[in-house]
């Protein structure tokens, strides 16, 4: 991430220097920046965010992370009210992770993998999918919202029919995902998700993790927002909501 954020800011300052350069080429002179297609820089709140913090890119960076699995009644009413819309609001300045793994048991024997989970085998496909989404879109705002898309639905959503059902409303076939679920691919990535979710070490989901601390997600976006040392944009906006 921080590679990544200092080439934001390189790129931001380049074009801010050059925009400089041919305001003072043309002397502020309106209709000679029209006859040039001069056009003005528009930044994102997230741009901006960077370049007037930039001295706290390394401390001030947060990091969330979601244990959950597909069919537990509890994560699908946080991530339903409160984590999705996280999501929305805050992707731009948070590094959100969600390991969709849950109290799932990972079995080897023979040198074949299979896995036992809370509430069945259906979780265990649906945790498949899950993972499968996260891989497939790889805009992980995107991928959060279809996996929302999935949770909820009919007997609890999360299989075939749901993800049927969230790729039509997005525009897009579902076979790549159902693939991947069946295959061995989905068996490697809830693997790598249960490898992972034993490291955070948890008894009961939804386990949250904000900057490494466990959080009741009671207020969620609050905490979120309170773990930055200058709140962005959507932070501010979102403490005026509550007073």
């Amino acid at each position: 991430m921080l590679n990544l954020k200092h080439s934001i800011l390189i790129a931001l300052f380049i074009c801010l220097s050059i925009v400089y350069t041919r305001s003072q080429n043309y002397n502020g002179v309106s209709n000679d920046a029209e006859e040039n297609d001069i056009l003005p820089v528009q930044f994102l709140d997230s741009d901006t965010y960077l370049v007037n913090n930039q001295s706290n890119a390394d401390s001030d960076q947060v990091e969330v992370k979601l244990y959950y699995e597909s069919l537990c009644p509890d994560c699908i009413k946080f991530d339903k009210e409160q984590f999705s819309v996280a999501v929305q609001k805050l992707n731009g300045y948070v590094n959100f992770h969600t390991y969709p793994y849950g109290n799932a048991r990972t079995i080897k024997e023979n040198g074949v993998i299979t896995f036992e989970c809370q509430h069945g085998p259906p979780e265990c496909y649906g945790n498949k999918l899950h993972a499968c989404v996260l891989d497939n879109l790889k805009n992980f705002t995107e991928a959060v919202t279809f996996n929302s898309c999935m949770m909820g639905g009919e007997n609890r959503g999360s299989d075939d029919a749901a993800a049927d059902r969230c790729a039509a409303s997005f525009g897009f076939d579902s076979t790549p995902i159902k693939d991947c679920a069946k295959g061995d691919r989905g068996t490697e990535l809830l693997e790598y998700y249960g490898e992972e979710s034993q490291k955070a070490n948890f008894s009961y989901v939804p386990y949250i993790l904000i900057n490494g601390k466990v959080n009741d997600g009671n207020n969620f976006i609050k905490d979120i927002c309170e773990a930055f040392a200058v709140s962005p944009p959507p932070c501010v906006e979102y403490s005026v909501k509550l007073i």
